[in-house]
């Protein structure tokens, strides 16, 4: 079942297959089954927490919630294979941590690609 390939990949991929697959073989089919599950959950509640912080006009402490937020779904993307989101998560990080002005364009983008794999990993649960 974890054997199958994502559709809709984008580049780079929206996932490390090897990731999902090592995964399976470790906890079973149930378990990442359960794991993915609350990481779609998880990286939704991240990604509405991120776009909320870096409203226009948001302050230090909002930006300094946005690279701490970030930073938690890099990690976890990582742990899932969401390859994407990771990267994404970590320009976050790092935009919100410098301060820098475009922020709102790396969170936008996070947004997006959070969808999109959220999206995907719905369709493959689906099976």
């Amino acid at each position: 079942m974890f054997e199958r390939a994502l559709t809709g990949m984008t580049s780079p991929s929206l996932f490390d297959r090897e990731v999902v697959d090592n995964l399976s073989e470790t906890i079973g089919a149930a378990g990442t089954r359960r794991v993915l599950a609350l990481f779609i959950r998880e990286s939704r509640a991240y990604a509405a927490t991120i776009a909320d912080a870096v409203k226009p006009g948001s302050d230090a402490a909002s930006r300094d919630r946005a690279r701490r937020v970030a930073h938690s779904l890099k990690s976890s993307a990582g742990q899932v294979g969401a390859v994407a989101l990771a990267a994404l998560a970590a320009a976050v990080e790092r935009a919100a941590g410098d301060g820098a002005p475009d922020l709102a364009q790396h969170a936008a983008a996070l947004q997006h690609c959070a969808e999109d794999t959220v999206a995907a990993l719905n369709e493959f649960l689906s099976e």
